[in-house]
């Protein structure tokens, strides 16, 4: 975890453009900025496109110490709030193991994406009321998560 000289880590600093939680689970491994090249309604709104890239933090415990790690799985694309002009997607690998008998394995199961969707928990919630009913037209939402 990097610190600048007035103690902050990088970690609490990139905390807040995260979904709640990642930071705990996921180490940030790379952030590239490209020019928003979409062609949907929406893509007038932004500049660009932010790819945060986070592979899953080793947190074996116990009995887990013994799996033998295997690399990653491919990353799975979630789309997250827009921040400054720029789209948001965070590119997420999972840490796989292989157990005694050689088989892969995933050890944790995070609540990354809202149901049934590819954006974050948090994004989805946004578009929905105090009774959990959307509270945006369903095609002005699709308008919008067409990035």
């Amino acid at each position: 975890m990097e610190q600048n000289n007035s103690g902050i880590s990088a970690d609490f600093i990139i905390s807040f453009f995260l979904p709640d939680g990642m930071i705990d689970w996921f180490e940030v491994v790379r952030i590239v900025e490209e020019p928003n090249t979409g062609n949907a309604q929406a893509d007038i709104l932004y500049n660009s496109v932010l790819n945060i890239y986070l592979d899953e933090r080793d947190n074996r415990e116990g009995e887990q110490l013994g799996l033998k790690p295997n690399g990653f799985t491919e990353a799975t694309v979630i789309k997250d709030y827009p921040t400054r002009n720029r789209n948001v997607l965070l590119h997420v690998r999972r840490r796989r193991y292989l157990d005694a008998d050689g088989r892969n394995i995933i050890l944790n199961q995070y609540p990354l994406t809202a149901d049934g969707t590819k954006v974050s928990v948090e994004f989805g919630l946004f578009f929905k009321d105090s009774d959990g009913h959307s509270s945006i037209d369903g095609s002005v939402i699709s308008k919008i998560l067409s990035y």
